[in-house]
């Protein structure tokens, strides 16, 4: 196995070097996880700068996505289309142990760095090809841009308020970032299975199959019954009532009650003590059926009361609830700070930051520290030193963006 920079504190991965050519949101969010597992990734840029960069809100000039999808990486920047930077980065990729990239099908052979390419400089490498649509198909040159995967893989289908057409999620990087933690369940498969043989692997995953596998309750509803699932606003076609209502305060609260034995709680919690026996509401069956005649009346109840009124009482009947919170309330509630959800932390380049914290905790590997995302080619002449590469000394300055995706 290779050797870390960062030896701090040793992760699961501690030891597995990555070269990570990817861009955008996908592949480099998969890489900072593994990265946050320990791994020593290496980033290499092109001297133009992809979109990432540029995407608004900034800090000090440079892309909030681009920041927060490179922790804990190093940074190299080489020009793939110079022979000199192409064997320097064939060279490195004989060290690696995982190779990363997410362009567009076709646009990383023309580099000269397909999987036949690499696997012949290193047959024991694993090799992860990220697309939006898969090689194949009218589809497979298409970009990868979250929002039109929604639209695309009928995500969009079943959001928005009752009698709409249906809406995209608009927190854009949903998608995206459920990808990029199936790239990472599929090269900790891939490690094991080398750990085993040997061997190294090529890995293809698809945007589109993983939105897809997240819609996975739903496709079997579509496909048990017959019927397309219709936009509910806020409720769920499943359980009733499971979904937000506006409080007197005009704050929104989300409940859910999912089990039989939840019921009379809920209406007791409620004061609606009378529709316990109600036949038309006894089972959940019964409630979905009835839907139209029982959501009227709770609305009705929770707009008596401001929403602290009710998340009292539900709790006290062990009714699930959450009010629904917004980022700057969230960030210094209690449950957040005293978890660790979030991480406070200085950095070289960007300041003072706020960021997530790792997803995870492994008592006998624990995570690494945060470290703030570098600048595109920082650690170009010491990745290259250390690991006797051509002359150690290439430096690249960065262009205006314009890289495939």
């Amino acid at each position: 196995m290779t050797q870390t920079a960062d030896t701090d504190t040793a992760g699961v991965l501690d030891g597995i070097r990555v070269f990570d050519m990817t861009l955008a949101a996908v592949g480099p969010w998969s890489t900072k996880l593994l990265a946050q597992l320990g791994a020593d990734v290496i980033h290499v840029e092109s001297p133009v700068l992809e979109m990432s960069h540029h995407i608004p809100p900034n800090i000090k000039g440079t892309g909030v996505l681009y920041i927060s999808a490179n922790h804990n990486k190093r940074n190299m920047m080489l020009d793939l289309k110079s022979p000199k930077d192409r064997e320097q980065a064939l060279e490195l990729v004989g060290q690696c142990d995982l190779f990363v990239q997410n362009m567009r099908p076709g646009a990383v052979d023309r580099l000269g760095f397909d999987y036949e390419t690499v696997s012949l400089r290193n047959p024991a490498i694993i090799y992860v090809s990220a697309s939006a649509y898969g090689r194949e198909g009218p589809m497979a040159a298409e970009a990868g841009v979250d929002p039109l995967l929604q639209a695309f893989c009928g995500w969009s289908s079943l959001n928005g308020p009752v009698g709409s057409r249906g809406e995209m999620f608009r927190h854009y990087a949903h998608l995206d970032i459920n990808t990029s933690s199936m790239i990472v369940e599929a090269v900790l498969q891939a490690l094991i299975h080398r750990e085993r043989t040997g061997e190294g692997q090529f890995i293809e995953l698809e945007m589109l199959t993983a939105a897809l596998s997240i819609q996975t309750t739903r496709l079997a509803e579509t496909l048990a019954t017959g019927e397309q699932p219709i936009p509910m606003g806020s409720a769920t076609s499943t359980t009733v009532p499971h979904q937000a209502f506006r409080c007197e305060d005009q704050r929104w609260l989300a409940v859910g009650v999912e089990r039989n034995d939840l019921w009379p709680g809920f209406c007791r919690a409620m004061g609606l003590d009378e529709l316990i026996d109600d036949p038309r509401f006894a089972t959940n069956p019964d409630r979905v059926t009835n839907r139209e005649h029982l959501i009227p009346v709770i609305s009705d109840r929770f707009a008596d009361r401001p929403a602290a009124w009710w998340v009292l009482r539900l709790s006290k009947e062990s009714i699930p609830n959450s009010e629904i919170m917004d980022f700057n309330r969230l960030r210094y509630h209690p449950q957040v700070t005293q978890n660790g959800h979030l991480v406070e932390l200085d950095t070289d380049h960007w300041g003072h930051l706020v960021v997530e914290g790792p997803p995870w905790r492994l008592t006998k590997t624990p995570e690494k520290p945060v470290r703030g995302a570098g600048r595109p080619g920082e650690h170009t002449s010491d990745v290259l030193r250390e690991l006797g590469i051509g002359e150690g000394s290439a430096e690249t300055a960065p262009q205006a963006s314009g890289a495939e995706r």
